[in-house]
């Protein structure tokens, strides 16, 4: 009977337990009917960048403009994995409302390309050096948030904004670059992005500049700082107008971004901000210039420290008295006799 019911337990025990394992892969987010699965996905991508890049890179042919260039070797690409235009265009559309999942994709998309690059005897670009710089050093990559950002011209999307509070890490005369690279989606290649950064210092004084993007090569803005202020913060925008035709849907995937912060040399620092002579001298001593050995009230140059009025009084010069005895006038003897008569007749 023991044995029994133990072995009940045991299955109540395995059967909660696939209870439990259906209940939590079931409250996982799946990909909808319709849209590409994401392996599939990052191939279509990859091959998708390429083309573009193909395109970009294609000797200019009189009669064909470079956006019918880019449409051909999109469709070749569509062609190639078994896809219509109209599939690519809803899978991007989710993708983008999941930034985990296209993070991860891009992720890999942009492994296998240096893979290949590599194989290749490529150099690997600035951005990509810059990207390997970590938040400490002179030069440091100091961006904290995701590494893909997507931006619609439809809906609440179409503005991206971040932020990166600057740390005791920042020294005085700090240059900022911002580096990212965007890949467009789109039907109308007309659309731009606007990408702006915003330095604010600690005295609240406050840079900016911005970038109209319509290329998919790789971006810069970059604040300089001769000044010598202290950054206080690091913001940005991206940007695209809303557009209320839903065929002229674009989207922008910005990823490779990073954030350089370029410190000056101290040598720099030393002649913007010059030591203030003045603050170090000080008036303890209350000294006054004199001639070696000689005493100026409770001072002295040769000791330059303020005396107490005991050392004061000791060290003062000690005026030489003479004792002079005064002796009597000189008399002849015979008057003395004289007088000494007068005085005892009296």
């Amino acid at each position: 009977m023991h044995k029994v019911a133990s072995r009940l337990v045991l299955l109540l025990s395995i059967f909660q337990f696939f209870n439990f394992s259906i209940f939590f892969s079931s409250c996982k987010p799946s990909i909808p009917g319709g849209v590409i699965s994401e392996s599939k996905m990052e191939r279509v991508l990859y091959d998708y960048h390429v083309a573009q890049s193909i395109a970009d890179n294609l000797p200019y042919e009189e009669g064909r403009s470079l956006d019918e260039r880019r449409y051909e070797m999109e469709e070749a690409v569509f062609r190639k994995h078994h896809i219509t235009r109209a599939e690519f265009d809803s899978s991007m559309v989710f993708y983008c409302s999941d930034l985990d999942r296209l993070d991860r994709i891009y992720k890999n998309i942009a492994e296998r390309m240096e893979r290949d690059a590599e194989a290749l005897g490529a150099v690997t670009d600035e951005a990509d050096l810059y990207g390997r710089y970590t938040a400490e050093g002179d030069t440091a990559n100091v961006w904290v948030g995701r590494q893909v950002i997507a931006v619609h011209n439809h809906g609440s999307e179409h503005l991206q904004s971040w932020l990166v509070a600057c740390d005791s890490t920042w020294l005085a005369g700090d240059d900022v670059l911002f580096s990212f690279s965007p890949q467009v989606f789109s039907r109308d290649l007309i659309s731009s992005l606007y990408i702006s950064l915003v330095v604010t210092y600690t005295n609240d004084s406050v840079r900016a500049t911005t970038l109209q993007c319509t290329s998919r090569s790789n971006n810069e803005l970059r604040i300089n700082n001769s000044e010598g202020w202290v950054a206080k913060s690091v913001a940005g925008h991206f940007y695209m107008p809303i557009e209320r035709d839903p065929q002229r849907s674009v989207t922008y995937v910005i990823n490779r971004l990073s954030l350089i912060r370029f410190h000056k040399t101290q040598v720099w620092r030393d002649k913007l901000n010059p030591v203030d002579t003045l603050a170090l001298d000080s008036t303890a001593a209350d000294s006054v210039a004199a001639p070696q050995g000689r005493v100026i009230g409770a001072l002295t140059d040769s000791t330059q420290h303020r005396r107490s009025p005991l050392e004061f009084r000791e060290q003062q010069d000690v005026e030489q008295k003479i004792n002079v005895v005064k002796e009597k006038p000189y008399q002849p003897v015979r008057r003395r006799k004289k007088q000494q008569k007068q005085r005892r007749s009296q």
